[in-house]
């Protein structure tokens, strides 16, 4: 977290061995939708694209992770505390077509930086949006859904899906 970051936004991650470690991933995502934010209000719209662009590609890297351990994972415990599977893939959808849309906004601004500073502040209003809706994905996940995955898996099992998890994909 960056030393003028809020305390408490995310938590710290989770203890080792536990499905809560893979917050720690949301916080890094965080982070690095701030520094695109931090890169619209320098009026550097190429390096804001880039750090969304990063941002999309690391966090649809985490999702799908994330959803092969959904499908497993669910097979085995059923619905999690009245919330379907559905609910966690819904909201990641969502995520990926809210970055979809600042990704066009952000070459919007690119290819005609405007006079004046109301487009980045109506941006940054919707990206305001994406971010509450990504603080309350968070809260799910660690309230409900990795909880219900560690109580419904051995040690030994979520070491090994967690290793496979944080293993990168292999080169095509």
């Amino acid at each position: 977290m960056s030393p003028d970051a809020p305390a408490g936004r995310f938590g710290d991650g989770g203890e080792p061995g536990s499905f809560l470690e893979l917050l720690a991933d949301h916080e890094r995502l965080f982070e690095q939708f701030l520094a695109h934010q931090d890169a619209l209000i320098d009026r550097d719209y190429g390096r804001a694209l880039d750090q969304l662009r990063v941002l999309e590609r690391e966090l649809d890297e985490h999702m799908r992770g994330e959803e092969q351990l959904f499908a497993e994972l669910f097979s085995r415990t059923g619905e999690v505390a009245g919330a379907p599977l559905q609910l966690f893939t819904g909201e990641h959808r969502h995520l990926r077509e809210s970055l979809q849309e600042f990704e066009r906004a952000t070459r919007d601004l690119l290819a005609a930086p405007p006079a004046s500073a109301r487009p980045i502040v109506e941006l940054l209003d919707e990206e305001a949006l994406f971010k509450t809706f990504f603080r309350h994905h968070d809260e799910r996940e660690r309230n409900l859904l990795y909880p219900a995955f560690d109580r419904g898996t051995s040690a030994a099992d979520r070491r090994a899906k967690l290793e496979r998890f944080h293993r990168p994909p292999p080169k095509a």
